[in-house]
């Protein structure tokens, strides 16, 4: 078979070789190649791609700049929690130190009076600020005398390298040490306002400081004058006051020192013998009468102030505790209470000082 080949003079036959498409702007972001031939991902150029990874390259480092700089901040912020907390601490501790210290030589000073007790004020401020805080860095100013039976006692941080506190992580913000301080004000004086442990009044007549055990009956012993304006004659031993509503105590105050009685020698109906066997062997203040008037229902105590007894035993009709000792036995229609006046110092916020001295002092933190 003789094939012969088309005719094609004057045809232009470019099927292969057309011409191409004007290119838009867009064009490349739909091509799953780029112009050499290699497939991109995603339909992503590769130029893009690059461009994306060097972004978040770039962003890695601004992050890893911000974590760098925030925990400095952090570092900060723990490096104050830390050396506040310290702070706080040993100003704790420093004002433990400054109280004790204060209560310590306010009782001193109670006992044998402030001339005597500030020779040795100084020594006990020290001591006892260096006990109330860890490895005793701590430095007691001598102790002020600035009114009338008061005492106030400053304290502060101090170690073997100098005044202050040093801190920890503040020194790195260029803070080593910081002044840590603490101050208490102590007082002390008589009785002038309380409540009597159990209702009943002595007389002035029987008092008697000296630490020699009593028998102090009811309205029995010596009369004596009274030391009032009145210059009554007053009885001896000791009354009943009538006692606050449903308990077996009473309150006084010398800003109203004249006190309704309680007629006979039976204990108070409020009274049991557990709240007198609560009291043996313990210093109880109770209250001393200076004048006395009237009689039943109508009697009365003024109460002149308060005073320590130590109760070792007692006899009432139906009520008895080791009554019967020797020259101070109170047995059979005997109605009394023994035991002793002692000077007495105690911590007891319940009373209110202020009366005159009858051996019964208060001491308490005024600051």
């Amino acid at each position: 078979m003789n094939l012969r080949r088309p005719h094609t003079q004057g045809i232009s036959v470019c099927a292969s070789h057309s011409p191409p498409l004007p290119r838009t702007g867009h064009e490349s972001r739909f091509r799953d190649t780029d112009d050499t031939g290699r497939k991109s991902r995603a339909g992503t150029p590769i130029g893009s791609r690059n461009l994306l990874k060097d972004q978040r390259e770039s962003d890695r480092g601004a992050v890893a700049v911000l974590v760098a700089l925030l925990l400095i901040v952090l570092l900060g912020f723990a490096a104050v929690a830390v050396d506040i907390g310290l702070i706080a601490w040993t100003r704790t501790q420093l004002q433990t130190g400054a109280d004790a210290a204060a209560l310590a030589i306010a009782q001193d000073c109670a006992k044998s009076g402030t001339t005597a007790c500030q020779s040795t004020a100084a020594g006990k401020a020290q001591a006892l600020a260096a006990a109330n805080i860890a490895n005793g860095n701590a430095a007691a100013d001598t102790p002020v005398f600035l009114a009338p039976a008061t005492v106030t006692v400053h304290v502060s941080a101090r170690d073997k390298t100098g005044p202050g506190l040093q801190l920890g992580f503040a020194q790195v913000l260029g803070i080593p040490r910081t002044n840590v301080d603490a101050t208490a004000t102590a007082a002390w004086g008589s009785r002038y306002a309380g409540t009597a442990s159990i209702p009943l009044a002595f007389s002035e007549c029987q008092f008697n400081l000296t630490g020699t055990p009593q028998l102090l009956q009811y309205a029995g012993g010596p009369t004596c004058s009274s030391s009032s304006n009145s210059g009554h004659t007053i009885p001896g031993g000791f009354g009943w006051l009538k006692p606050d509503t449903g308990v077996c105590r009473v309150a006084i105050s010398l800003a109203h020192a004249t006190i309704t009685s309680k007629p006979g020698k039976p204990t108070p109906q409020e009274c049991s013998s557990a709240d007198f066997m609560a009291l043996i062997g313990q210093t109880v203040l109770l209250p001393v009468f200076d004048d006395a008037g009237s009689q039943g229902a109508n009697g009365w105590f003024h109460i002149k102030g308060f005073a320590a007894f130590q109760l070792t035993g007692y006899n009432f009709p139906g009520k008895s505790y080791n009554n019967n000792q020797g020259a101070h036995s109170c047995t059979g229609n005997c109605a009394g209470v023994i035991g002793q006046f002692v000077r007495f110092v105690s911590l007891d916020n319940a009373f209110t000082p202020g009366g005159p001295d009858l051996g019964a002092e208060l001491v308490r933190l005024t600051h």
